[in-house]
């Protein structure tokens, strides 16, 4: 994965930049086809921003935090990837798991204990239809 920091207003020190790449090395376990990933870090006044953006084949992740300190800045953008990265590949993994053409058939699935009448199977040896008429309770009690 290509990395580029971008540091506005600040001087990126090799501290700094050491600590994004451990962040962003988390990221990897999610995905191993990660492209590129943009890091901008902005100080202006007393308000540190980190904005995290992650390109996947296909997709586009972006988080962007402000803090008090640089460092929880980061610590909370990269958070904020790692949350979307890991709902991403658990949608991708759902959707793998059912085939296509299977979607939605368990919604139409026939009821445990109840037969369809009409089969040419051999084994059935007799068959039995009701017919159910509405009626009261009674009534009901009646017929059994």
């Amino acid at each position: 994965m290509q990395l580029n920091m971008t540091a506005r207003h600040l001087k990126l020190t090799p501290a700094i930049a050491d600590y994004v790449q451990k962040k962003l090395q988390k990221a990897k376990r999610y995905f191993d086809h990660l492209i590129w990933a943009q890091v901008i870090l902005d100080v202006v006044k007393n308000r540190h921003s980190a904005e995290i953006v992650i390109h996947a084949t296909g997709r586009t992740f972006t988080a962007k935090e402000e803090s008090i300190d640089l460092y929880a800045a980061i610590d909370l953008a990269s958070d904020n990837i790692d949350e979307q990265l890991r709902r991403h590949k658990d949608r991708c993994r759902m959707r793998r798991g059912t085939p296509r053409g299977r979607r939605g058939e368990e919604a139409w699935a026939m009821p445990s204990g109840f037969a369809v009448p009409f089969t040419s199977d051999h084994r059935v040896s007799s068959m039995r239809v009701l017919r159910l008429s509405p009626g009261s309770l009674p009534e009901a009690i009646a017929s059994m």
